[in-house]
């Protein structure tokens, strides 16, 4: 496996001059291997677009280059790129039927008509759109257009295949099965790939790798486990999922485990970071699912429940443990849990191998 089939080096995009300089993408790197899908996840206006439509050829970097399969493609236009795009509108020809939307490109090409046909049916086949060869557009459901456009990007059978939030369009229940399928598709023929989504759920499901992007910048790169569980920063710690930070004071320090202070009592958490030292002033990400709930004792936290949601797979609880901080925690089959009522004192402990401890510096200056 070719280990950099899609380099970005050092790619930076600006727009405006002077005062008005806007830098969208700012020095990335970042290499993907053949067969991977990568996806690029972020606020509004992070970069992760600019970054897109520059491998795609739609914007040309102010610096820095694209390279696919060890080939700089700064100087090809889109139509000569090695890429397809998949695109949010799914951008079909209203005029044509689903058949000539997937044959058009071949067409462009020059392919013969019978190789045309032979390429078309079998794209359909793969994609699951048998049957639907003479149907417009407006006749098909969002699902299915998002089908043909994705049809209409693999026939062309390109190196790199890039998706620019596609599933938008889509309502929640057919996002989570269209995602699912176009993972499955994906991984059975193999294609290096580009996703854009500021959708975590889509990003953490979908991908080898995650990267997170802000102001034009890489945070951080993993995989979806990675980055949920080893967060290198407070703004990507935020950005995925749900996150408590806690401040604490280190009082041990061994090779394998922190011995910390919160709020005045003893908590343990797995020393992932060798630059942490015995009296440093940590940040403690805590997801609401490591938090275990209980009776109040000596030895834990204190709290007071301040809210409960009930969501049938899981109980939601808003817990005040000092006068300005309060913490979410997540019970799992709550059927089995006692349930706290509003104004409740309770006690606080960790699923210690949960607990993820950053440094002053990872933890300032970096919320959402």
């Amino acid at each position: 496996m070719n280990q950099h089939y899609l380099e970005l080096r050092s790619l930076t995009k600006s727009f405006g001059k002077g005062e008005t300089k806007v830098t969208a993408v700012d020095h990335i790197d970042l290499a993907v291997c053949e067969g991977e899908l990568v996806t690029l996840l972020g606020p509004s206006g992070c970069g992760k677009t600019t970054t897109l439509r520059m491998i795609a050829g739609f914007h040309t970097p102010t610096s820095g280059d694209v390279l696919i399969d060890g080939v700089s493609v700064n100087a090809l236009p889109p139509n000569k790129r090695p890429t397809a795009m998949v695109f949010q509108n799914y951008a079909l020809f209203p005029h044509m039927t689903v058949a000539e939307n997937i044959a058009y490109g071949l067409k462009i090409r020059g392919d013969s008509r019978e190789s045309i046909d032979t390429q078309v049916e079998e794209m359909m086949n793969l994609i699951g759109l048998q049957g639907l060869a003479k149907r417009q557009p407006r006749e098909l459901s969002g699902g299915q257009q998002q089908r043909v456009s994705l049809a209409r990007a693999l026939v062309m059978e390109p190196k790199v295949l890039l998706f620019d939030e596609p599933l938008s369009n889509l309502d929640a229940k057919l996002r989570v099965s269209t995602r699912l399928e176009i993972r499955k598709l994906q991984q059975r023929v193999g294609i290096t790939s580009v996703y854009v989504t500021h959708d975590q759920e889509e990003a953490m499901t979908l991908s080898d790798k995650v990267v997170i992007m802000k102001d034009g910048i890489i945070q951080q790169i993993g995989s979806p486990s990675e980055i949920y569980s080893h967060p290198c920063n407070r703004f990507v710690a935020a950005f995925i999922g749900k996150a408590n930070f806690l401040e604490a004071d280190i009082v041990k320090v061994t090779d394998t485990q922190l011995l910390m202070k919160i709020n005045g009592k003893d908590v343990s958490a797995p020393c992932w970071n060798k630059s942490i030292r015995k009296n440093d002033h940590v940040l403690v990400v805590a997801r609401p699912e490591s938090i275990i709930l209980g009776e109040p004792s000596a030895d834990l936290i204190e709290g007071t429940v301040r809210d409960s949601v009930y969501f049938g797979s899981q109980m939601l609880y808003e817990v005040q443990i000092a006068t300005d901080q309060t913490v979410q925690i997540e019970i799992a089959d709550p059927q089995h849990h006692k349930h706290y009522e509003k104004g409740t004192k309770v006690g606080l402990t960790f699923k210690d191998r949960s607990l993820h401890v950053l440094t002053e510096l990872e933890g300032a200056g970096n919320e959402t």
